[in-house]
């Protein structure tokens, strides 16, 4: 490592493609690279989607070999590395991270624990919770991807000043997003999808905050009006058979399909008429920012950091959690007008472009490393 630069290494449970891990690949092309060195760390070997991405952008990454829980030796071995590296700053992303990252990063030469919070802290099981609380105080700055989980921060833990808390949003590709077609014909060939049909896409991983029920049951009342409508789901995770047996259950097989794990995801999204989002938790969900950067519109349940993401009505439809029969109204409602859809796409666009531009919140984070490392610099010549 350059003794001219500083030492940055991410770290973070698994690289599977989840939102705060796909946030790390699409950052690698936007790196400062002549006055930071980065590296990355993850736990989970089987969680390693993105790893190629990472190295394929000039990032090396390690893998820890978490293979059983409260094993100490990827802590052990994380230190380790923390001193060969000579590791300025040590940027951890979601609880797991936080905690394991703070304990290895003592008695090294890291000058500052940065930790990424990308959700609120109420949707984390009591233990994660008291853990992370107990070792906040051992952050030297906490960054919330939104206004809301920056509130459920503060009403989570008392910081008195530490450690300084910022709020950067999320970004997505918005470049890299503008040329993508919007055509449907090969989603619809490759799925068996009916020329004539309107798609609805859905992309979050099978995990009980999603809420993935509420929107196969209100898929069933929108095929029961529009049965030109069918629905794609993409992603991977522990609900994913139930959900499968769930849609059976409904009778909507060949009306909604199962893609799994999808590297080309953001296409699918592209070629979608409606992005649905049907989340009863969420910080600020990239896929989300990725159909308003795909001039998809979006309808969304109104959590967690959507409401600062979309105005009502202007870049987007929000509605309650927990109630599909208004989902589904809505969904219903939207498809039947074009024009509306593309009021919302285009406004969405808009927004995403000037104020969730992936570009921006790197900078936003490498100038927040810039003030730490001075701050420590400063500090150490005034003792």
């Amino acid at each position: 490592m350059s003794e001219n630069r500083i030492n940055v290494m991410w770290l973070i449970k698994g690289l599977g493609s989840g939102g705060a891990e796909n946030l790390l690949a699409t950052s690698a092309r936007y790196l400062d690279r002549e006055r930071f060195n980065y590296s990355v760390a993850y736990f989970l070997p089987w969680k390693d989607a993105l790893v190629s991405d990472l190295e394929e952008a000039g990032l090396p990454v390690l893998c820890l070999n978490q293979r059983v829980s409260y094993d100490p030796r990827p802590l052990v071995s994380l230190n380790r590395r923390l001193r060969k590296e000579r590791t300025d700053i040590l940027h951890a992303h979601l609880p797991y991270s936080g905690i394991v990252g703070r304990l290895a990063s003592k008695f090294t030469p890291v000058k500052s624990v940065v930790y990424s919070e990308h959700n609120v802290w109420e949707r984390y099981h009591r233990l994660t919770h008291f853990a992370n609380r107990m070792t906040f105080k051992w952050n030297d700055a906490v960054v919330a991807v939104s206004g809301d989980v920056e509130k459920s921060i503060r009403s989570g833990i008392n910081l008195n000043g530490h450690p300084r808390l910022d709020t950067i949003s999320n970004g997505v590709d918005v470049e890299k997003l503008r040329p993508i077609s919007k055509d449907q014909g090969w989603l619809k060939a490759e799925l068996g999808i009916p020329a004539e049909n309107r798609i609805v896409v859905n992309v979050a991983n099978f995990t009980p905050k999603k809420r993935h029920i509420d929107l196969l049951t209100a898929a069933r009342r929108v095929v029961a009006e529009r049965p030109d409508v069918s629905f794609v789901l993409v992603g991977q995770g522990p609900l994913l058979e139930e959900m499968q047996a769930a849609a059976t259950g409904l009778g909507l097989d060949g009306k909604v399909f199962f893609t799994g794990l999808r590297k080309d995801a953001r296409e699918i999204i592209a070629a979608a008429d409606l992005f649905v989002l049907s989340s009863q938790f969420e910080g600020m969900p990239v896929s989300v920012l990725e159909a308003m950067s795909s001039r998809t519109p979006v309808l969304s349940t109104r959590v967690g950091g959507l409401p600062e993401m979309i105005v009502d009505g202007e870049e987007g439809t929000l509605v309650e959690p927990h109630d599909p029969q208004l989902l589904a109204a809505s969904i219903t409602s939207l498809l039947s007008d074009d024009q509306k859809l593309d009021s919302l796409a285009a406004s969405a666009f808009a927004r995403a472009q000037n104020e969730f531009d992936v570009q921006t919140m790197v900078r936003k984070t490498e100038a927040l490393y810039l003030e730490l490392i001075e701050g420590k610099s400063t500090g150490a010549q005034s003792r």
